[in-house]
């Protein structure tokens, strides 16, 4: 059908296109038979021009050339020919028309009818290409038709195949979806199973649990009784402290549960655990008295030493001081102070001036030498003035006594130079009742003090073994017997 339409469009655009030229032709063969005067177009404003043909101005000439001859030289008729006299009788006949018009309106008839033919061969020749526009336009909207509907089918293949391929999907979907709720239902009936699984073994478990349990109690109360039998066994039932205003009893000492142990080297901890025991002992009563216990003692800082001094001083119940090993310096300061003091006949007391060490510059020296020398002074006079002698005769006897001046003594001895008030046979701990460790015991609570025995000896760079000691507080020195240079400060 689309083929048949291309066809006709084709050959009316060519009938068209023809058409235009036939009536030029015929329009050309009807001008040149019939001589006339040929008006052209002209643009505005150009004088219209006139051609006549050959054949009528020949006529024309012809005519007036005639009329010349008749009228002769003054106005008269002549003869057409020359040299004779026209006859009366005979007219001469006019001479021949021309087949060609003469008459104007006849020439611009024939010009008119040759605008009006130019006129139809441009209308026809527009219509032939407003025709073969049209033509045109047809085969494009025609071309474009062919290939929409060539797209348009292109597109329903497409989606033809999208279709089909989302169809695919939807079954592929669906299929996995009933797959999905396949294992969902059997992962569910797992959990459910698990579950009933897990409380029964849970219920087991707290069975077994229970049962566990009574076992152990059973157990725990056996070792438990056999703890406490064990524990009955370290205590004395029958023994308890005694707690005498007069410890002191033919030459045997008592002493109670109130008992400080002050072992080592004096420092401020050691100084602060004192007191605090002072004070609480204080508070809990304040008529029996309380034991400082001297086992071993090198002696200590100065500071520390004088506040346990100040301690002992300030305390409403009495505080004595027993010596069973060995006080020396600050430590025998101390003993040499108290209230009252105990000790062995074979118990070494140790007064001698006081030593340290001094750290800086000239002036630093000078500084640590005067605070050195006043510690020395409010300490050793009062022990001079207990002793019944000046501080000057005091030094000067440590000297005498032994060249280091280190002057030491045994406790009936020291008796006599009243550094130690009390000298006993024995000595009995009416508080251990207990063999269990306790805070109150030295060795439980080593920083208390610092003792020897309960640190490291360190190695110097000859090979000697010493003890390093603590740091001092600002002004406070060490009053502190060190005969084999084991303690080493900072």
């Amino acid at each position: 059908m689309f083929l048949k339409s291309l066809l006709l469009a084709r050959s009316l655009i060519f009938s068209a296109a023809i058409a235009p030229f036939s009536a030029v032709f015929a329009a050309e063969d009807s001008i040149t038979t019939a001589p006339a005067e040929i008006t052209l177009a002209r643009p505005s404003g150009e004088p219209e021009k006139t051609e006549k043909s050959d054949s009528g101005a020949k006529a024309e000439k012809q005519k007036k050339q005639g009329e010349k001859n008749k009228k002769g030289k003054h106005g008269k008729a002549v003869s057409d020919k020359p040299g004779k006299d026209a006859s009366p009788s005979k007219e001469t006949p006019p001479p021949a028309k021309s087949a060609e018009p003469t008459d104007p309106e006849s020439i611009e008839n024939k010009a008119l009818q040759k605008e009006l033919a130019r006129l139809t061969l441009e209308k026809n020749l527009i219509e032939a290409k407003l025709a073969l526009a049209e033509a045109q336009r047809r085969e494009s909207i025609a071309s474009e038709r062919a290939k929409i509907d060539q797209r348009y089918a292109r597109t329903a293949a497409e989606n033809a195949a999208k279709n089909e391929e989302k169809s695919r999907i939807e079954s592929d979907l669906a299929l996995q979806s009933a797959k999905a709720t396949v294992q969902l239902t059997e992962k569910l009936n797992r959990v459910r199973d698990l579950e009933i699984e897990s409380k029964i073994l849970k219920s087991e478990q707290e069975n077994a649990l229970v049962r566990h349990n009574a076992i152990l109690a059973k157990i725990n109360a056996e070792l438990s009784s056999f703890q406490k039998k064990q524990e009955i066994s370290k205590i004395a039932l029958k023994s308890a402290p005694k707690y005498l205003k007069e410890p002191l009893v033919q030459g045997t000492l008592y002493i109670s549960d109130r008992r400080i142990p002050l072992n080592g080297v004096v420092t401020r901890v050691m100084s602060d655990y004192i007191i605090e025991r002072i004070n609480f002992f204080n508070n809990q009563n304040s008529e029996q008295p309380i034991f400082i216990v001297i086992d071993r003692s090198p002696g200590g800082s100065v500071s520390a030493g004088f506040q346990i001094l100040k301690a002992m001083e300030s305390s409403k119940a009495p505080v004595y001081v027993v010596v069973k090993g060995y006080a020396a310096s600050m430590a025998a300061v101390i003993t040499t102070l108290a209230e009252r003091s105990y000790a062995y006949n074979n118990t070494i007391i140790l007064h001698h001036q006081m030593s340290t060490m001094l750290y800086g510059n000239m002036s630093d020296l000078e500084d640590q030498m005067k605070v050195a020398r006043q510690w020395y002074s409010r300490l050793a006079t009062a022990v001079s003035k207990k002793m019944g002698v000046s501080l000057e005769e005091f030094t000067k006897q440590m000297y005498v006594n032994f060249a280091s001046g280190d002057w030491e003594e045994f406790g009936d001895h020291a008796k006599k130079l009243k550094w130690v008030n009390n000298i006993v046979d024995r000595i009995i701990e009416t508080s251990v009742a207990d063999i269990r460790p306790t805070e109150r015991t030295q060795r439980a609570q080593p920083h208390h003090g610092f003792d020897p025995d309960e640190y490291e000896y360190k190695l110097d760079d000859g090979g000697r073994p010493y003890i390093q000691l603590p740091l001092l507080d600002p002004f406070d020195a060490w009053w502190i017997y060190d005969k084999r240079n084991q303690y080493r400060a900072w």
